[in-house]
C-alpha cells in the first residue's frame, strides 16, 4: 500500500510481549509475517494461512487452538483475521494520510480562489538574451564565438535539466579579469563536460596577443586590445 508503506515497530515491547515469549522461534516469525500482511490488506484471511506461511494446516490449526495465538488475532464480523492494536495503529495511520490530503486540497483550493497569477518561470533563452542585450547597453560587443559557445552551454543545461540561469548569473559569469577567449573555451570544456558551472582558466600572462585581464569593467570597455 502506498500510502501506508510501514508500521510502528517496538522493538523493546515485541521482545516482552507475553503473547511473543510463548511462542518459540517459528511462531514468531509466521507471526511477524501475518502482521506485515495485516498491515498491507487491512485484514488476514484464514482461507489463506497456508498459502502465506507455507506451513501444513495441521500445524496452524494446533497454533490458533493456543491461547496466546487466539489472542493475537480476533475474528471479527467478517470472518477475517486482526490483532486489535494494529488494527488501531492502522485506522489511525489511514486518518493521518487522509487529513494530509485534504488539508492539501483545501490549499490548492483556496490558492485557485484567490485568483493569485502563477510564478512566472525562467526562460533560459531570454535570460541569456537578455544578459547579451545588458553588455551591449554598457558598450561592451560579445564575440559571436563567444555567444555561441554560451548558447551551446545554455542548450546543454536545459538537456541535462539543469536550473535555468538568470541574467545576473550570466553577467556573473562574465568576470572581466579573464579573455573572450578564455570564457569561450571555459564555456566549450563545460558544455562538453555537462557541468553545472563554468569555470575560466588563465593561459598565461596578464597580457597576452588578441586581449587582456582587466580588473574593471569600465577598463574593459574602453581597452584597445579587445577582440571585436
Amino acid at each position: 500500500m502506498k500510502s501506508l508503506p510501514y508500521f510502528p515497530f517496538y522493538p523493546g515491547e515485541w521482545l516482552r510481549s507475553t503473547t511473543v515469549l510463548r511462542m518459540d522461534l517459528q511462531e514468531q516469525g509466521a507471526y511477524l509475517k501475518l502482521l506485515c500482511w495485516q498491515w498491507d490488506e487491512g485484514y488476514i484471511d484464514p482461507d489463506d494461512l497456508t498459502l502465506l506461511l507455507g506451513l501444513p494446516q495441521e500445524t496452524i490449526d494446533a497454533w490458533f487452538k493456543k491461547k496466546h495465538w487466539r489472542k493475537a488475532f480476533e475474528v471479527g464480523e467478517d470472518g477475517m483475521l486482526r490483532n486489535a492494536r494494529l488494527h488501531s495503529d492502522r485506522e489511525a495511520a489511514l486518518q493521518k494520510v487522509e487529513n494530509a490530503s485534504a488539508a492539501a486540497n483545501a490549499r490548492w483550493a483556496k490558492h485557485r480562489a484567490s485568483g493569485k497569477p502563477k510564478i512566472k518561470r525562467r526562460n533560459a533563452d531570454e535570460e541569456l538574451s537578455n544578459a547579451v542585450a545588458h553588455l551591449e547597453t554598457e558598450g561592451v560587443a560579445l564575440p559571436s564565438d563567444l555567444v555561441a559557445s554560451m548558447t551551446a552551454y545554455k542548450d546543454m543545461r536545459r538537456d541535462k535539466r539543469h536550473g535555468v540561469w538568470s541574467k545576473d548569473q550570466w553577467l556573473l559569469n562574465l568576470k572581466p579579469e579573464f579573455t573572450f577567449d578564455e570564457w569561450r573555451e571555459a564555456y566549450d570544456t563545460a558544455t562538453r563536460s555537462g557541468w553545472k558551472s563554468v569555470h575560466p582558466k588563465k593561459q598565461g600572462s596578464m597580457r597576452r596577443e588578441g586581449g587582456k585581464a582587466l580588473k574593471s569593467l569600465q577598463e574593459w570597455v574602453n581597452d584597445d586590445d579587445l577582440p571585436y
